[in-house]
């Protein structure tokens, strides 16, 4: 019996050992994915899209920078001089403000201002890393509380903007109490960790379950409470007018997963509208407010480049890859699908008058 009793409590304590060493690893492993995949965003050297340098000749902007906790970001005004409204661009994980200079171009051609900026870790703003999916909420609230302290937008209506890690911020910011006249959100996703745990389905399997608890925990160190934020809740939370845009075939932040879209039947807010994009090669995460031209374009572009770096052995020299940027014409691949961007400022127009 005593035998019986020391051999059950061998068992346990090696169990619990096994529960504390796979505890440890899973926190570890974590902790050195979730840093990759959130490390700082530098704007890479060449763009085959239009850039704020390529256009500066044509419009001025004003550099507006802002704190966001401890860390300062950049912000960026657009077409100070237009009267309509202030459209809050939100960017998408991996970029900045300037990977959206196409739309911010076409905004204050039809006579909004723009104010872009740079989310914590990426491009020009402070941070040593992008945080994590809570973090673009957090910086769209410390970027609208800047523009309500700013006595030259005080008469202005407040539009928003946001794609992907954006398109989470312009409708979860919906649960604080900013005055928002519109919210256009683009392939967004509902909550932080929905999200996380479709990623990482999509990484592991059914294994991802077994992680989530310690994913949950990481977070939560990170964020506290804002992992449970939700995109539903602000727009319940509110009638402000929102246009909610996904691509049907969109595998990033799936249209029946993890995407605003797929709750649709528990959106209450009587002003909301859908727009499903399901044209052919205009249905995905990046490409559904992008021409079908300018989608060609680089198609034919990501082949030449892909033969370039097949032949010089991914080590493309240097003047190869300036001639090959050289001969790209930004106009057109930055040329966007004229009826999403009208169906954009058509929704606008309507919230503002």
């Amino acid at each position: 019996m005593k035998q019986k009793r020391k051999f059950i409590k061998t068992i346990l304590t090696t169990i619990v050992i096994l529960l504390v060493a796979f505890s440890i690893v899973s926190f570890v492993v974590i902790k050195i994915s979730f840093d990759d995949m959130f490390s700082r965003t530098v704007m890479r050297k060449y763009s085959a899209y239009l850039r704020y340098a390529d256009v500066e000749e044509q419009y001025e902007r004003e550099l507006l920078p802002f704190m966001s906790g401890e860390n300062q970001l950049q912000g960026y005004l657009y077409g100070a001089e237009n009267t309509k409204g202030l459209v809050v661009i939100s960017h998408g994980m991996g970029g900045g403000a300037e990977g959206y200079m196409a739309e911010t171009i076409y905004f204050v051609d039809h006579g909004y201002q723009v104010f872009g900026f740079d989310n914590t870790g990426c491009y020009n703003s402070e941070g040593k890393d992008c945080g994590g999916l809570s973090q673009s909420v957090i910086d769209l609230d410390a970027a609208l509380t800047y523009i309500e302290q700013e006595p030259r937008f005080e008469e202005i209506p407040i539009l928003l903007y946001g794609h992907s890690w954006g398109g989470y911020a312009v409708t979860a910011i919906l649960n604080y109490d900013h005055q928002i006249a519109a919210s256009v959100s683009v392939a967004g996703y509902n909550k932080p960790m929905e999200m996380i745990l479709e990623w990482t389905k999509g990484m592991m399997g059914g294994f991802a379950y077994v992680e989530y608890p310690y994913i949950y925990l990481y977070q939560r160190v990170l964020f506290g409470e804002d992992i449970n934020m939700s995109a539903v809740d602000g727009i319940n939370s509110t009638d402000t007018p929102v246009l909610i845009i996904h691509g049907n075939e969109d595998e990033t932040v799936g249209y029946e997963g993890a995407g605003i879209i797929a709750y649709r039947d528990a959106i209450t807010n009587p002003n909301v509208q859908y727009l499903v994009c399901d044209g052919e090669k205009q249905n995905d995460h990046n490409k559904l407010f992008m021409s079908l031209d300018a989608i060609e374009y680089m198609d034919g572009l990501q082949e030449e480049y892909d033969q370039l770096y097949e032949q010089y052995n991914e080590e493309i020299p240097e003047e190869v890859e300036v001639d090959f940027y050289a001969k790209v014409d930004k106009s057109r691949t930055s040329r966007l699908d004229e009826n999403f961007m009208q169906s954009v400022i058509s929704f606008y127009e309507a919230a503002i008058h």
